[in-house]
């Protein structure tokens, strides 16, 4: 006798329809990448504290504003015949829209393809935001997806040269699970971490003169650092006492007793992120050298 085991009773039940008002997401206008990272519960998802924690900690990365957003989903795929029917491939979700970036960040968000990161949180144009709960029920997540392409459009007579941005989600119908509100966080912050370049223009045995700057040429003066975001250690890591000033023609200085070549100065903490009330920033080390007498 054949056993088949490919058949289960996946019946749904069917649910109430009331409803006085339907209230609708509004159209995405900022993606939001994951690595994994779930909110406890929509209390902590509605928190702009533990968005900000986590995007400093690069398990949020929010990336470039949409526009020209456009559904280009498929549908299911159907074998039929006289009354028999039968999905022979599942339609998928995916969605393409145009970003309006320099060569640098079109690198950076081109990085994102075919990593961890590979769930997606949603922040809308009128402030509303969503994910979906976990299995649990409880904890919200991104969606999954299968495929992040990014690709740069050169300029043409018509247009201004764009990042064409396509997304595929790995289930269309996860949206059962949806996590929509409203709060307090805001697309200002939602800002992606900004790369700072440490310039040390003169350097003495007690003295390190630097200027600090952002963009891809360092074009932009970055002069709101103090004294709690950086620092100097020795070669093998432990920390140097240093005095910090505050920049004078947007110069900083640090003060030592005695600097010596091989040093380092970097951003203070155990993690290389500078965390200010209205931006994050990001160094690399830089290694001193000084001048011998």
């Amino acid at each position: 006798m054949a056993y088949i085991g490919l058949c289960t009773n996946n019946k749904k039940k069917s649910k109430n329809t009331g409803a006085s008002d339907q209230c609708l997401e509004s159209r995405l206008k900022l993606p939001v990448l994951s690595n994994g990272f779930k909110f406890p519960d929509v209390k902590a998802f509605k928190n702009v504290d533990v968005w900000k924690a986590a995007i400093a900690s690069k398990s949020l990365v929010p990336l470039y504003d949409v526009f020209e957003l456009a559904d280009a989903s498929t549908e299911d795929t159907k074998y039929e015949t006289g009354s028999f029917s039968r999905v022979v491939e599942k339609g998928v979700e995916k969605i393409t829209f145009e970003c309006y970036l320099s060569p640098c960040s079109y690198e950076a968000l081109k990085s994102y393809e075919d990593t961890e990161y590979d769930e997606l949180f949603e922040f809308n144009a009128e402030g509303d935001y969503s994910g979906v709960f976990d299995k649990d029920g409880k904890s919200v997540r991104g969606r999954k997806i299968t495929n992040l392409n990014v690709t740069r459009m050169r300029a043409t007579k018509e247009k201004v040269p764009y990042v064409k941005v396509e997304i595929t989600f790995q289930d269309k119908d996860d949206v059962l699970d949806q996590v929509i509100v409203s709060g307090d966080l805001t697309k200002e912050d939602l800002e992606g971490i900004y790369d700072i370049n440490i310039d040390v223009i003169e350097s003495t045995m007690t003295s390190l003169k630097f200027k600090v700057t952002s963009g891809c040429a360092g074009g932009t003066e970055v002069n709101t650092l103090t004294t709690d975001d950086l620092e100097v250690r020795l070669a093998d890591g432990t920390l140097y006492p240093t005095s910090f000033i505050n920049p004078i023609d947007s110069i900083y200085e640090m003060t030592g007793a005695e600097f010596v070549s091989g040093m380092e100065l970097h951003s203070k903490g155990t993690g290389p992120v500078i965390v200010h009330s209205n931006a994050m920033y990001e160094a690399e080390p830089v290694s001193l050298t000084i001048p011998s007498n």
